[in-house]
């Protein structure tokens, strides 16, 4: 059988003009991951092409020291939050009017509860904006970026693939024939710099329960507690 390792990036910074970069508790948390999977097999490294992606892979391969060459896979990106917070945080002002300081004024927890609400309604399908990715092909777009990795990973090989949490949630969510809606909430809750393992069945691969199995899910143990962060 082989083996998908889906890896979240570092912790971005968050709050900040540049959210793509990491932190520097971000960079930590990427050589910490590094160091804890130089003492495994990876036989292959798919990179999502945001930065704080790439920089993610980057400095775990330096610190394992012994990864394969990264691959970078464009349907590993996150889907478009920033253009759905653009887009829609007019009408959420409008409808909620408890989100008008995010405006003017805004809290962290402000932010983040304006983020979850303009998100949720993406990913129930109950908003859509021309020119931004629907939830529908988001889902698709990473599905068929991991049917193009399973198709190329040689059998039985173990497979890192470094990204965000949208597109874990989708993996996972295949694994159990969810919704898009039920993928993207499962995303909400992955951690920086975790892993989550996915086993499947090389010969004639597809995405039927019976063929794959979620190992483990989001898994922090490789990290100490003062690097354990969820956003």
């Amino acid at each position: 059988m082989g083996s998908l390792l889906l890896i979240r990036h570092g912790q971005a910074s968050y709050g900040q003009t540049d959210y793509d970069r990491l932190s520097p508790r971000g960079e930590e948390q990427a050589r910490a991951l590094g160091r804890f999977l130089a003492s495994e097999r990876v036989d292959h490294v798919f990179v999502g092409p945001h930065v704080r992606q790439q920089s993610t892979a980057t400095l775990a391969a330096d610190a394992a020291g012994n990864w394969p060459e990264l691959v970078t896979l464009a349907e590993l990106a996150e889907y478009p939050a920033v253009a759905l917070l653009h887009h829609f945080l007019p009408r959420l002002v409008a409808e909620e009017p408890r989100f008008a300081s995010l405006i003017e004024a805004p809290t962290r927890e402000l932010v983040n509860d304006g983020f979850h609400a303009i998100i949720g309604r993406w990913a129930r399908d109950e908003w859509r904006a021309d020119g931004v990715e629907h939830v529908a092909a988001f889902a698709d777009r990473v599905r068929s970026g991991l049917d193009r990795i399973i198709r190329e990973a040689r059998r039985g090989a173990r497979t890192a693939i470094v990204t965000s949490a949208g597109p874990i949630g989708v993996a996972i969510g295949l694994t159990f024939g969810a919704t898009p809606h039920h993928m993207v909430r499962t995303s909400i809750v992955v951690r920086n710099a975790s892993i989550s393992e996915l086993k499947f069945r090389s010969q004639d691969f597809d995405w039927h329960p019976e063929r794959v199995t979620l190992v483990s899910f989001n898994s922090t143990h490789h990290l100490p507690p003062e690097l354990q962060t969820e956003y």
